[in-house]
């Protein structure tokens, strides 16, 4: 049987994408500001897959963001 959710969080992480406004990352773990505007911690056990699922929900990362804003 196919599991199916109806929230796409990831794995761990109690916040669904809907939710997120923005996050920066250092050393693995990433600062993610809500959309409450509360900031929350999260330490994935695998940074790129957690990065790459952030991409996926296009949740920007304020470090591009910053940049794209300057070119």
């Amino acid at each position: 049987m196919t599991k199916t959710y109806t929230v796409p969080t990831y794995p761990e992480f109690e916040h669904a994408p809907a939710t997120l406004n923005k996050y920066i990352e250092a050393s693995g773990i990433f600062t993610i500001m809500l959309k409450t505007g509360a900031i929350v911690h999260f330490s994935p056990g695998n940074a790129e897959a957690f990065r790459k699922w952030l991409t996926e929900h296009s949740i920007p990362d304020i470090r591009t963001q910053h940049r794209n804003l300057q070119d």
